[in-house]
């Protein structure tokens, strides 16, 4: 599912230094645009929302849409919550 690209493409954005633990957390908001066929370019684009302690925990928010070349919708929208712990 192209979902999971979102933490790939994520890396390939933002470089996040002296990391111990990286979470996945969650999808808030998710909405599907339109189906993405077969052999499609696609990208992230991506926009940081918030950044937030927790105690040693910090948990970043970002709006996340994943767009198709040569389409004007992008597949889908939503804000993905990564939680890091450092070193």
């Amino acid at each position: 599912m192209l979902l999971s690209l979102i933490p790939y493409l994520w890396k390939q954005i933002a470089e996040v230094r002296n990391v111990k633990m990286e979470i996945n957390y969650g999808i808030e908001n998710l909405k599907f645009g339109q189906a993405v066929p077969v052999n499609s370019d696609v990208k992230l684009q991506a926009t940081v929302k918030s950044v937030t302690d927790l105690r040693g925990t910090i948990k970043v928010v970002v709006e996340a849409k994943l767009l198709i070349r040569n389409h004007a919708k992008p597949a889908y929208t939503g804000d993905v919550i990564f939680l890091y712990h450092f070193l």
